[in-house]
């Protein structure tokens, strides 16, 4: 029976769990390649569940960076259209202020605000102009 157990131990691996049980009848032999099974099939299990797990881990590191990432994107967006919007309303003011100088009539905030960036850029250098032309 020994060289049995022995043989079992070294070649085991070799063979599936019903060629086993038929080579080694032995109820002993037969326990322990149950066992065996059953360790085999939990460590699969447990792989399984491991890779499982692990997919988990990683979708969700990927959204908290995606949203830290979200989040970076937003602030700087945030400070571009923030500045924008002081150059633009640095342009309303010295539009009205040049205005203001030259004796014309003030135009409405409102208005200077619906226009862009370079319309604005243009009307206040047409008015530093004209302030120059007149001292």
């Amino acid at each position: 029976m020994r060289d049995r157990w022995l043989y079992w131990f070294l070649h085991a691996h070799e063979y599936e769990r019903d060629a086993l049980k038929h080579l080694f009848p032995e109820e002993p032999i037969q326990l322990a390649t149950d066992t065996i099974t059953r360790i085999a099939e939990k460590t699969e299990d447990k792989s399984m569940y491991d890779a499982r797990e692990k997919a988990i881990r990683d979708q969700q590191s990927a959204i908290v960076a995606a949203h830290r990432e979200g989040k970076l994107e937003g602030k700087l967006e945030g400070k571009l259209e923030g500045k924008l919007e002081g150059k633009l309303e640095g342009k309303v003011e010295l539009i009205r202020t040049l205005e203001g100088i030259l004796g014309l009539e003030l135009s409405k905030i409102e208005e200077l605000h619906k226009l862009d960036f370079e319309t604005l850029q243009k009307l206040t250098l047409t008015l530093q102009d004209r302030a120059r032309s007149r001292s």
